[in-house]
């Protein structure tokens, strides 16, 4: 069964290097040639998005599942991607290749999977690591771990043995079991009792798409990791952990009850640093970056860096006043007299973070910029630029595939974005109502929404809900970022 099609923000080199510069590390330098390799593809929607937005790059996507690569590989043609290879190939043979071709990539990126494979497939990805990553090149690890999955393991071998008795599909074996859990958590289990968050999962899991979940909880190699454990593995490829790819997990202050903070003063190592955060945290999964031979920036280098970077406000995002974060430790409020200035100013466009130190507002805050600037795009509030040209032709070339595709009904979710390098989330209704605007661009109002209630009932989808509302809500809130972004 194929993998559900996936997109994954941290996985691009302008939120990688958007994050490292912020931790005060160099990046590879994204504005001149560079490699990309994504270990554990899956269909190929993330590579090919990556590829899109980022013509200066060269991807390569490897996966063992042929269907998958075929499908990356169509996908790639119909768009002429033509800085997009894929790999058929699992992790043992990769292994077995990579002390012969050395280092060749600045960015490798493994996105869940490296939860979901054996030991020995984890030790084949390190060797690929050690061989493959160029001194300097950004590692993007993506996986489950303790302590808050900890209470997944026991379900998750309860899945396995249940799938192994009875016949059926993947995902018909996964609604059996979790039906079964279901039953014994109303029939007042111990183990729910104990464990209030397998319930919450359970209840989440009935919203997620069965097909992704299946992959999952069915794998055999299904383990959630120590973050000690993967940072000590890894050390012996040279490489050294340097922070989250999620921006929020950076910043202690926000990320970890306050109470907690002097005790996280008296510890020493990375790795029990790290450890005492997830458990603050109780976290159950990370987006680590580990980097080949540290490159830390001096104290002007890095104002440099930050001074340049460039960021815009995604569709929807607030346009002044306080806002509020939902992290892991709850609610945190994040200032009015910090976060209005830098929401007003980008309502108006994108702003360069000099420019937004030259607000009136924001004298004497200047070294709380660069935070509230990675909390906002934590948050799915805003997003880096990328400097220079951008390939708008390229994406709106795949967005006409995945658009078309989506008319029919494959489940994509998500359109190229050549401003950001990366990509926006888009429902079916977006991508249809896109598909009409690059066929006719002048189209807007009734007869743009005419023409999408007419497409969507030739192809079976009249029954779209409130499908006047959402259109209107398009047109007037999230066309206008996109076309600002280059989506069409």
């Amino acid at each position: 069964m194929p993998y559900p099609h996936h997109f994954q923000r941290e996985s691009t080199p302008l939120w990688l290097s958007f994050v490292a510069s912020a931790l005060g590390i160099a990046a590879p330098d994204i504005s001149a040639p560079y490699s990309w390799c994504e270990l554990g593809c899956g269909q190929g929607l993330g590579a090919a998005l990556n590829a899109a937005a980022n013509p200066q790059g060269r991807f390569v996507a490897v996966d063992f599942n042929p269907q998958h690569i075929a499908h990356g590989r169509a996908l790639a043609r119909a768009a002429g991607l033509d800085n997009l290879e894929f790999v058929e190939a699992d992790f043992a043979s990769l292994a077995g290749m990579a002390g012969e071709q050395g280092a060749q990539y600045d960015f490798i990126v493994l996105s869940g999977v490296y939860s979901w494979i054996s030991a020995a497939d984890r030790e084949a990805v390190r060797r690929c690591v050690r061989h493959w990553l160029k001194p300097g090149g950004i590692l993007y690890l993506g996986y489950m771990c303790q302590p808050g999955m900890a209470f997944l393991s026991a379900m998750q071998r309860f899945l396995r043995c249940r799938g192994d008795s009875v016949a059926g599909d993947s995902v018909a074996l996964l609604q059996a079991g979790l039906g079964l859990l279901g039953r014994m958590e109303q029939g007042g289990a111990g183990f729910f009792r104990e464990h209030p968050a397998a319930g919450r999962y359970l209840a989440a899991g009935r919203r997620e798409d069965p097909r992704q979940l299946a992959h999952e909880l069915l794998n055999a190699h299904w383990d959630s990791l120590h973050v000690a454990d993967v940072m000590a593995t890894l050390s012996t490829c040279g490489c050294e952990y340097i922070g989250s790819a999620t921006p929020l997990e950076n910043i202690d202050a926000l990320s970890l009850p306050g109470n907690l903070l002097p005790l996280l003063q008296e510890l020493r190592t990375p790795a029990e640093r790290e450890t005492f955060k997830d458990l603050a945290r109780n976290q159950s999964e990370r987006r680590d970056l580990y980097q080949s031979g540290v490159r830390r920036l001096d104290e002007q280098t890095h104002r440099q860096a930050l001074f340049d970077q460039v960021v815009a406000a995604l569709p929807g995002a607030p346009e002044g006043g306080g806002i509020d974060f939902d992290t892991r430790i709850g609610p945190v409020q994040g200032q009015a007299g910090l976060f209005g200035p830098l929401l007003g100013a980008l309502a108006a466009g994108p702003c360069s973070f000099a420019e937004l130190a030259r607000l009136p507002a924001l004298q004497g805050q200047t070294g709380l910029i660069s935070p509230a600037l990675q909390m906002l795009a934590w948050a799915g509030h805003i997003h880096p630029l990328l400097p220079g040209e951008v390939a708008t032709e390229r994406c709106r070339s795949l967005n006409q595939v995945l658009c078309e595709r989506a008319l029919q009904g494959t489940a994509y979710g998500y359109l190229a974005a050549p401003s950001l390098g990366s990509a926006v989330a888009a429902d079916r209704l977006q991508m249809v109502a896109l598909r009409v605007l690059l066929e006719y661009p002048g189209i807007a109002g009734r007869l743009l929404r005419e023409t999408v209630r007419t497409l969507l009932a030739n192809a079976g989808g009249a029954g779209e809900a409130d499908l006047e509302q959402r259109l209107l809500a398009f047109e007037t809130v999230v066309l206008p970022r996109w076309r600002q972004m280059g989506v069409l």
